[in-house]
């Protein structure tokens, strides 16, 4: 039989007293802590800007325009609540899911690592534009120089991680010029590009033309998966990328974070020390103007990240509005990123085709970087919060330990499937997994922690957030619907 230690550990919940500090950290403003923000918007950008919103568009036309909206604001309440357990407690989200339960919190850990087995398909999708440029390794087949350049990007990224001072530093560097690359190539060749000119007043008013149902006249029901993808990836992260904003603002600081250590490189950084479970404040009026205060950066920050995927993914959409719409091309198989290079082909001819080649390739390797810092921080946070033994070993150990297996685990996944595949394996799991862990926080945010808390209801986000919460898991469980 289990011993009742073990027994508590799958049928309790994370019950180890949160730390009571003395006081809320100041809060210097947005510009301040800028960063998370766009490390989320340019994870977002990697699959919906890049692939699945190319490909709507570019075989049902205007159809899914009076829908895009709608699919980018819908998550912003839930995003907004996945960054508010942290900057309450300086805990990451999985903690809260333990502390509900540690069947939602060990449930919601093996379904992340089940789906994360998978997102090599971020790095092998970008890689088929690599392979496309550059025809290397010679007189190998698509499939062959795909593998090759993925295997390449894996362990650089590896040790780029490994070698900077500060992991998340890291993250947001590679993140932001990929953000900021994504915005103001696609708004240059907008500019350019005539075919866009012609066609920028229908696009308009199908883009705000709003419609009745989520299936076109011409469906095939084969792209259900596809639907539930750009659902979940559109506006915010969907599933377990959400998720990782909570671990991104905590390495930043963000409110009570300011008493967590963050992760450093074991050769070039110093060990700073990431507690294994977090912080509550002292109910002063003090404190509690201050926490309202840092409230007020998760409304700038996420809606900065989905304002920026919103207008970025535009762009790539009137593209493929102009371009690819009329050709019926869209982006399948071993050549996920190149049909997308007639947005610059149809005006620099093969000089336009390679640089969007190369630009696709870095759109997606910054996406599957991200999800492997994500993954090494979970475990590393699902082990020490919960099981106390693994403390013997530090939380920056674990992390790189897990980030090195998950490389390895990318570089056996690449061979078993094409990239379009594997991504839409990890998309149709996380929308299920959004529409689980919506609920939760409702639960976690308006009821459980005001108890638990010295700060009580003053925490607790107002009503309108928890409406905007339950119409976004409608929408997702009513999506599911197409999957059968």
């Amino acid at each position: 039989m289990l011993g009742s230690k073990k027994l508590k550990i799958l049928l309790g919940k994370l019950d180890e007293p949160l730390t009571t500090v003395k006081n809320v950290p100041d809060y210097p403003g947005w510009l301040a802590f800028f960063g998370p923000g766009m490390v989320l918007a340019a994870m977002g950008l990697g699959s919906g800007e890049l692939i699945w919103w190319p490909y709507m568009v570019g075989k049902y036309g205007p159809f899914y325009l009076g829908w895009y909206l709608i699919m980018f604001f819908l998550p912003l309440f839930i995003q907004i609540e996945i960054g508010r357990y942290t900057l309450a407690t300086g805990e990451s989200v999985y903690e809260g899911f333990h502390r509900i339960h540690h069947l939602l919190g060990w449930f919601m850990f093996i379904a992340i690592l089940i789906i994360g087995s998978w997102t090599g398909g971020y790095i092998s999708g970008g890689a088929t534009g690599l392979a496309a440029l550059t025809n290397f390794p010679p007189g190998w087949g698509a499939r062959e120089q795909t593998i090759f350049w993925s295997l390449v990007g894996i362990w650089l990224m590896f040790l780029m991680v490994l070698l900077g001072p500060v992991a998340y530093s890291v993250i947001e560097i590679v993140a932001t010029i990929s953000g900021v690359a994504s915005f103001i190539g696609m708004l240059l060749v907008v500019i350019m590009v005539p075919q866009v000119h012609e066609v920028i007043g229908e696009f308009f008013i199908n883009l705000f033309t709003p419609r009745l149902s989520l299936i076109p006249p011409n469906w095939d029901p084969k792209d259900a998966s596809v639907l539930n993808t750009l659902l979940g990836y559109s506006g915010a992260t969907g599933g377990f990328w959400g998720l990782m904003y909570s671990f991104w603002i905590r390495d930043k600081g963000v409110g009570l974070s300011k008493y967590c250590g963050r992760v450093t490189s074991p050769i070039t950084g110093k060990l700073e020390t990431v507690p294994a479970v977090g912080f509550t404040f002292e109910a002063t009026e003090e404190n509690i103007k201050k926490y309202k205060s840092w409230s007020k950066y998760l409304w700038y920050d996420v809606g900065f990240s989905i304002i920026w995927m919103a207008a970025t993914t535009l762009l790539a959409v009137l593209l493929s509005y102009a371009i690819l719409w009329p050709q019926k091309l869209y982006p399948t198989g071993w050549k996920l990123v190149v049909v997308q290079a007639e947005w610059l082909g149809t005006l620099f001819g093969d000089i336009g085709r390679s640089a969007m080649w190369f630009l696709g390739f870095i759109f997606l390797i910054d996406t599957w970087l991200v999800a492997q810092d994500h993954f090494a921080r979970m475990i590393a946070s699902n082990l020490q919060s919960n099981i106390p033994s693994t403390r013997k070993w530090t939380y920056r150990r674990i992390y790189y330990i897990v980030f090195f297996i998950y490389c390895i685990i990318s570089s056996i996944t690449i061979f078993l499937a094409m990239p379009g595949t594997l991504i839409l394996m990890t998309g149709v799991g996380n929308q299920i997994i959004m529409i689980i862990y919506s609920f939760a926080f409702l639960y976690l945010h308006w009821f459980y922690l005001p108890k638990i808390h010295p700060a009580g209801k003053n925490i607790r986000p107002n009503w309108i957030s928890f409406i905007g919460v339950i119409i976004a898991a409608i929408v997702w469980i009513y999506a599911l619907q197409y999957l059968f």
